[in-house]
């Protein structure tokens, strides 16, 4: 086992990557569960997309400093969001599509951009990530984004979760009324904080994936929500970590080296997993079988 995980010990650059991934899992923990449990996956994914053009365009004026275009992907992220909800409403469009419309044009401008760069930016690392080159400043915003988040969720979760299970009494409920969409509103910007933290280890396409993943095979393990944050959390630090060793040892992208792991996960999750996989469905049915006497 210590042999397999040497690397991380051996190297200083594989030491760092673990350390991010593991914040970021952490930090996309709970926010993954709720996305999930309110059906807004899409949106998660849009935020992801849409912090591209920023992105390309913030590294194609500062030359690739990470600070700047950190900047630049919260600044068009928050954009997006933002105005992807009003605009599918004012133009009578079904939120979903509204949504898709805003991502994918994010990421055909952020492409754009990132192709006249000549050169300056790296649209591989834009679209893919490059944990295994994460520098402090990425680091240190990966741990920030799981310390906030923490707090964050912290703060708002009895409101979120009861909006989440039944808004109807949320809004009727009197003085509390506002609290839903404060919680929201509280947990949209965790979002968009880890969004554009994951972003710099796992690029624009891949970066909502160790948000959502972990959180969609956590459902298999558990059955409360406070279970399913843990282990969405636990099985996130594994598909990281699992990842950086395929990337190092294929040489393969490590966004999609920790994604098709986290995939592998969801898939592994659904077949053996304790609470409704096909594993578990099948010895439910068989212990209701008659036996013959």
């Amino acid at each position: 086992m210590i042999g397999v995980l040497s690397p991380f010990f051996d190297y200083e650059f594989m030491a760092r990557a673990a350390m991010g991934g593991v914040a970021l899992a952490l930090a996309g923990a709970p926010l993954g569960i709720f996305l999930v449990m309110r059906r807004m996956s899409l949106v998660g994914d849009a935020v992801g997309h849409a912090v591209l053009p920023g992105a390309a365009a913030a590294a194609l004026m500062s030359g690739g400093s990470t600070l700047i275009t950190t900047i630049g992907a919260a600044l068009t992220g928050t954009m997006v969001f933002m105005t992807a909800g009003p605009a599918s409403r004012a133009l009578r469009l079904p939120e979903d599509a509204g949504f898709a419309v805003f991502y994918l044009a994010a990421l055909a401008i952020g492409v754009m951009l990132a192709s006249m760069g000549g050169g300056v930016i790296d649209l591989d690392k834009l679209l893919f990530g490059a944990a295994l080159a994460i520098d402090n400043t990425a680091l240190t915003l990966a741990c920030i984004a799981a310390i906030v988040t923490a707090i964050g969720m912290t703060l708002v979760y009895r409101p979120l979760l009861i909006d989440t299970l039944d808004p109807k009494f949320m809004r009727a409920s009197g003085g509390a009324k506002w609290a839903g969409p404060v919680a929201q509103s509280v947990f949209f910007g965790l979002l968009a904080l880890t969004t554009v933290a994951s972003f710099h280890a796992l690029g624009a396409l891949m970066s909502i994936g160790l948000t959502i993943l972990p959180a969609i095979a956590a459902r298999f393990w558990a059955k409360s929500v406070p279970l399913m944050i843990v282990s969405a959390a636990g099985l996130g630090i594994l598909g990281v970590l699992a990842g950086l060793l395929v990337s190092f040892h294929l040489a393969a992208p490590v966004g999609a080296a920790i994604v098709s792991c986290l995939v592998g996960l969801v898939l592994a999750s659904s077949l053996v997993g304790p609470n409704q996989s096909l594993l578990s469905r099948n010895l439910g049915k068989a212990s209701l079988a008659p036996r013959a006497s």
